[in-house]
């Protein structure tokens, strides 16, 4: 199950919101405690945004871009990019889907360079 928390507020005239999602699938035994924790990130967020605090975005100082849970099942863009490279190189990757975050990266990274 996805989990989609989406927190406003207005202030001052002024509109402020946030929107966090799950990554992957979350199970049933742990649905409230993640609700939670996500309306708890957003309303904090919007909290800073308010107050002036809100952080300036960070730049990324290595190549390699950060996975957030590189176990979490392949994204479907993802699949769907394996799926169109493995057609235009040529090769068959079994069961694209199957893929976990990471090692979907790396087989389009192979894709790429071949």
């Amino acid at each position: 199950m996805r989990i989609l928390a989406n927190y406003g507020c207005k202030a001052d005239g002024e509109s402020y919101s946030v929107t966090f999602e799950t990554m992957g699938d979350v199970g049933k035994e742990k649905v409230e405690a993640t609700v939670d924790e996500l309306f708890g990130l957003a309303r904090e967020a919007v909290k800073r945004q308010i107050e002036g605090k809100a952080s300036e975005p960070k730049k990324e100082t290595s190549q390699e871009p950060q996975l957030k849970n590189p176990d979490a099942p392949a994204t479907k863009k993802q699949v769907n990019l394996i799926i169109k490279l493995a057609k235009e190189k040529g090769k068959f990757i079994e069961n694209p889907s199957s893929l976990t975050i990471a090692e979907a990266s790396h087989t389009i990274e192979e894709l790429m360079a071949v």
